[in-house]
């Protein structure tokens, strides 16, 4: 006699009744950063850069910067999104000019680069004490930032990484 075929759990619902599950991804992390120093990055609201850009949204009351401390050898840059399972390291939530996965930054514990991960309004970058910004850097390719670069995104963000300084990270 042929081998019994083999058993399938039932199911409450046809394969094709059922509705498509969502995978969630998890970020996984990535190394931590190497080497002896510590980095962080302050995010700005910058006034000049929102004059430049002319969006819509009121800009936020501009002061100190919020700081990040970078920990990992690789970070999302960008706006979280809950339904989309969006939850970058360097949150810029409160800009709409920000994509959800805007850009990323990456290092090698000495030198960093940051990379336009093909967002809606470019990524930005100039050094200190420069004129903003008018070309944004193409997306997919990496750029080293330099001591003192400002990354400019969205419709106000400036980013500056940077080493932290004592009791920062």
């Amino acid at each position: 006699a042929p081998p019994a075929p083999p058993r399938r759990r039932p199911t409450s619902a046809p394969r094709a009744a059922r509705p498509p599950t969502r995978r969630r991804h998890r970020r996984r992390p990535t190394a931590p950063v190497p080497g002896p120093d510590q980095w962080v990055v302050e995010i700005w609201i910058d006034p000049d850069w929102y004059a430049a850009q002319q969006p819509e949204d009121p800009m936020p009351s501009a002061g100190l910067p919020g700081l990040v401390v970078l920990r990992e050898r690789s970070v999302l840059v960008g706006r979280p999104s809950v339904s989309r399972g969006i939850h970058p390291q360097v949150d810029c939530g409160a800009d709409t000019g920000v994509s959800r996965r805007h850009c990323q930054l990456s290092t090698d514990g000495q030198r960093w680069w940051v990379e336009d991960l093909q967002s809606s309004n470019g990524t930005y970058v100039s050094p200190a004490g420069e004129p903003l910004p008018t070309d944004p850097i193409p997306a997919g390719q990496r750029r080293e930032l330099a001591d003192g670069d400002r990354v400019y995104l969205g419709a106000w963000t400036r980013l500056v990484v940077r080493k932290a300084l004592p009791g920062e990270a």
